[in-house]
């Protein structure tokens, strides 16, 4: 284990759905640490369990199995009322679509502070903390008397990430939280949470399906599929030597500036029978420093 700060450590977590008969497991063995101060990236397709593992470590999702801790304490199964309540203050969740996650009948004043209720504080101080986390995240004091509706998307992301802030978290699931935008305001929000992380000493646990996305505002990358793990590095090493053949298959996928290498560009399709995992178990190898990927010993001979 690293020497740095580890502020949250999952340990083989499984999340399983359904009863047993038709039980299924969306997150198998997944185990990773994410340092104070970092954005921590998760990446693979619609339905590879990343949103499953960020809504477990909030606690929407039970484990079934493993073990998730918050600065070294167990958050996971039944925990004290105390520790509850320091999870839900120090871990937020910024969800993907901004108008589904904002309540439509409720004002910007009660959404935003809606996390502040029932905890002793005054009423003019949850609406000095409102206005700040506006303020914070570009917004007029002012619109706090508004609907959602009456927001650009872009805006009301903006909003949804003022209700993580109001909170003063130390830890933040960021869910998608560009892939409903638009392409011109996609860079505004990357923008704003860097800006933030900066400022308040945020980490983030960015989860995406956009690989280009994540190299912008990631400092390493988990890529997942099928619940599993399969390939973990810095950044810049995962995009320089890309391990296994489904994190070169998202690599192939994304979209070139160029429109010559654009138009000649061979895209790899990932194929799970080009394993042979019946008699040669994979296992999770550091093959580099920092860099592991899952793979049986006939394809580490070959890297």
């Amino acid at each position: 284990m690293s020497e740095r700060d580890v502020i949250l450590e999952v340990r083989d977590l499984h999340v399983a759905f359904g009863a047993r008969r038709n039980r299924f497991e969306a997150v198998r063995g997944v185990s990773f640490d994410v340092y104070r101060g970092e954005t921590f990236g998760i990446v693979g397709e619609s339905g590879s369990g990343k949103t499953t593992i960020g809504r477990a470590i909030i606690r929407v999702y039970p484990a079934s199995k493993g073990s998730i801790k918050f600065k070294g304490r167990e958050i996971t199964g039944r925990i004290s009322k105390e520790l509850d309540r320091e999870i839900v203050n120090k871990i937020q969740m910024i969800f993907q679509d901004p108008m589904a996650s904002l309540n439509e009948r409720a004002k910007i004043d009660y959404i935003v502070s809606e996390g502040l209720q029932g905890r002793g504080l005054k009423r003019q101080e949850i609406a000095e903390r409102v206005d700040a986390a506006l303020r914070a995240v570009g917004l007029l004091p002012e619109f706090a008397t508004r609907f959602p509706h009456e927001f650009s998307g872009g805006q009301r992301q903006r909003i949804g990430i003022a209700r993580a802030l109001v909170m003063n978290p130390e830890f933040i699931i960021a869910d998608e939280p560009i892939s409903a935008l638009d392409v011109s305001i996609r860079a505004q929000v990357l923008n704003l949470m860097s800006e933030l992380q900066k400022e308040r000493g945020l980490t983030y646990l960015f989860i995406s399906h956009d690989l280009s996305v994540m190299r912008f505002i990631c400092d390493r990358i988990a890529v997942v599929h099928q619940g599993q793990i399969v390939e973990l590095s810095d950044t810049e090493s995962l995009f320089r030597r890309p391990l296994h053949p489904y994190t070169r298959a998202l690599l192939s996928a994304i979209p070139q500036p160029n429109p010559d290498v654009e138009k000649n560009k061979v895209l790899e399709v990932y194929d799970p029978s080009c394993h042979h995992y019946e008699t040669d178990k994979p296992v999770w190898t550091e093959v580099d420093p920092g860099h592991y990927v899952l793979a049986n010993q006939e394809e580490l001979a070959k890297l």
